[in-house]
């Protein structure tokens, strides 16, 4: 069996791409969390009804065991603690505590319970990893706390090619063991279907999906005002017709913005791309969904506090805004207003070639080649490329 520990929104969806091959190795048991104020990652991977997928005689077993920790590091460490315990208990439910019947193997993103559970355990952990540190050029000063307890344990890691490799060996991890896939993670599960775009009335003001900075992550030093102030401004103003996706609890959010009538709450989970069609710009705090607009050419608006490895893709290729102070949030804002909020097919700068390597490799005359498959193409030789590396290494 395949052992999946989801414990954010972005996995979610991540792996969600990924269930259909890796069904052709195994059952797969995924496991994820939830609690008051953290319950999106459930939500959604209820919505995708991943535990209906089958091949031959292998399923999808899901259980939400345990929830978040908080901001506070204390409940952050009892959560973790409290997760380990439910994962031996959920062990001995199904039957695994023997060696042998344990997974075969272990996949995540961002799971330190679930990757020091299995190392005690000793399954091989298998990372996909795309912030392993807190900014865009490395220093072990800059090593994510989820990192240092996280990475150190792989047994292979994968990443997405805006980040260098040589990153990854300051864990200590052998060059053989890390291999760098050829686009970024927002295109494995947004290429499938192209958003159709709803229609706007020419009197309509703008349509805003606004997201918050993820404050309480371990990668984000402080809460900054800038984003909560641009929202203040645009309702305030009325330019737009603001969308808020709360990240964590909602009252506060509620309290907040709740008088201003531009403004509403997303009050039901959506596929990705049905919410996305309703919006002519992203004004985002935090990564994920400011990568997910970028992909679909959605004008974007960045107030993030820091600025990683796939930010600095972004600005550098004119796909996103960053901005640090409220007249610089206007002034994007106005300029896309200019532009009508048109919206570019800029696909081909998530996915650089097809090859899955290690950082061992020699990279081949043809990678830098231009494409000549359609990127729906490629992504799908990247899943097949990672799906090959895992069975190689596990299953043989």
């Amino acid at each position: 069996m395949i052992w999946i520990d989801i414990t954010d929104p972005k996995y979610a969806l991540f792996f969600s791409a990924f269930l259909p091959k890796l069904l052709t190795l195994d059952s797969v048991l995924i496991t994820t969390r939830e609690s008051s104020g953290y319950e999106e990652c459930k939500e959604i991977l209820d919505m995708l009804q991943l535990h209906t997928l089958t091949h031959n005689n292998h399923s999808v077993l899901l259980h939400c065991l345990g929830g978040y920790g908080g901001e506070n590091l204390e409940g952050k460490l009892r959560a973790r603690m409290q997760r380990q315990e439910a994962f031996l208990a959920l062990f001995a439910t199904l039957n695994m505590t023997d060696r042998y019947k344990l997974p075969k193997v272990f996949l995540a993103g961002a799971s330190v319970e679930g990757a020091q559970c299995a190392f005690g355990l000793g399954i091989p952990i298998v990372h996909f990893s795309d912030t392993p540190i807190a900014g865009h050029n490395f220093s072990c000063a800059d090593i994510t706390l989820l990192s240092r307890l996280t990475l150190p344990l792989s047994s292979i890691i994968f990443h997405p090619f805006v980040i260098p490799s040589d990153v990854y060996r300051a864990f200590g991890i052998e060059a053989d063991n890390i291999y760098m896939y050829d686009c970024i993670d927002s295109a494995l599960y947004l290429h499938a279907k192209k958003p159709t775009r709803k229609y706007q009335p020419k009197n309509q003001k703008p349509y805003v999906i606004a997201r918050e900075e993820e404050y309480k992550a371990h990668y984000v030093r402080s809460k900054l005002s800038l984003w909560y102030e641009s929202v203040h401004l645009l309702a305030r103003k009325d330019l737009a017709q603001i969308l808020i996706i709360p990240r964590y609890e909602e009252e506060y959010l509620h309290k907040e913005f709740g008088n201003y009538p531009n403004v509403e709450f997303l009050k039901k989970r959506l596929n990705p791309l049905e919410l996305y069609s309703r919006a002519d710009m992203m004004l985002g705090g935090g990564g994920t969904m400011n990568l997910e607009a970028c992909f679909l050419g959605i004008p974007t608006i960045s107030t993030r506090s820091l600025l990683l490895y796939h930010d600095i893709y972004l600005i550098k290729n004119n796909l996103m805004t960053h901005t640090k102070t409220l007249q610089e949030v206007y002034a994007a804002f106005q300029n896309y207003c200019n532009q009508g909020f048109v919206r570019k097919d800029v696909k081909n700068l998530f996915v650089r070639s097809s090859n899955v390597q290690a950082s061992s490799t020699t990279p081949k005359a043809s990678d830098n080649h231009p494409l000549t498959k359609t990127i729906a193409q490629h992504l799908e030789e990247i899943l097949e490329s990672i799906v090959h590396i895992i069975y190689d290494r596990f299953y043989k």
